[in-house]
């Protein structure tokens, strides 16, 4: 389609899953993308694909815990484009325990990524962003975010965070133009997804719970993506979209 023609973003946890998914489908609607990963690896053979495909990539091996990386990571980005007009909070890890049996190091971990982290991005964007006069920022919250689970305390209180958060920004961003958005996927097929679905039981006990019957796929996420990306959402702001395919709807 190539509405996004000459728009810069950056795109964390770009290195597989839901975040690969985003990045190529902002490079295929014309998209000028960065994409970073904590896996040099990984972001670097994403950024070959987008390529591969015509796209324009930059390719970030960044941590998003670490401040110094962030720094690089958005200076690159922006002496690479000249600016920054959208960004998306992708990056974040998963954790499984419940509250007596998780540790300190294990809630210190995925607080520093999945909300440290997306304030840290956003902080270093945010002058970007602002200049931009059409700026976007798409942070991945989840379902976890707004339901409860008790095997996901520290996960789910994060994703809950990053909702939050989006609210907030979207007060502070909306006089320059720059909306701010949270999305919330359900069960998506990702290699975060995967040790939970590994016992048939469990899968179809996720199948079950879905409305549409099916888990979705990171493209299901991409797509949203892209439309919050694009002009067509120019007054769109501090919501919360969950594309679960009605999981949150049975379960209420």
């Amino acid at each position: 389609m190539e509405r996004l023609n000459g728009v810069r973003a950056l795109v964390t946890g770009a290195g597989g899953g839901i975040g690969r998914a985003i990045a190529r489908r902002l490079a295929q609607d014309g998209c000028r993308v960065s994409c970073a990963d904590l896996n040099k690896e990984r972001v670097e053979e994403t950024g070959q694909l987008l390529k591969q495909s015509g796209g324009e990539a930059l390719a970030i091996a960044a941590d998003v815990s670490v401040q110094a990386d962030v720094d690089r990571m958005v200076k690159e980005t922006v002496f690479a484009f000249g600016g920054l007009d959208v960004l998306v909070n992708n990056a974040g890890v998963s954790s499984a325990s419940f509250i007596e049996s998780v540790g300190d190091a294990e809630i210190d971990r995925v607080i520093k990524v999945n909300l440290v982290g997306v304030m840290r991005v956003t902080r270093a964007c945010a002058p970007h962003l602002k200049k931009s006069g059409r700026g976007r920022i798409i942070n991945l919250s989840s379902v976890e975010g707004i339901r409860g689970s008790g095997l996901l305390p520290v996960y789910g209180a994060t994703k809950a965070g990053v909702i939050g958060l989006t609210r907030a920004n979207a007060i502070e961003f909306g006089r320059f133009q720059c909306t701010v958005n949270a999305l919330c996927p359900g069960p998506i097929q990702t290699e975060m997804l995967a040790p939970l679905i590994a016992d048939p039981k469990t899968h179809d006990k996720f199948i079950k719970g879905i409305a549409m019957k099916r888990l979705g796929v990171p493209e299901d996420v991409a797509g949203v993506v892209a439309f919050l990306a694009s002009e067509e959402s120019s007054f769109i702001t501090a919501n919360t979209i969950v594309i679960d395919g009605g999981m949150t709807a049975k379960s209420l």
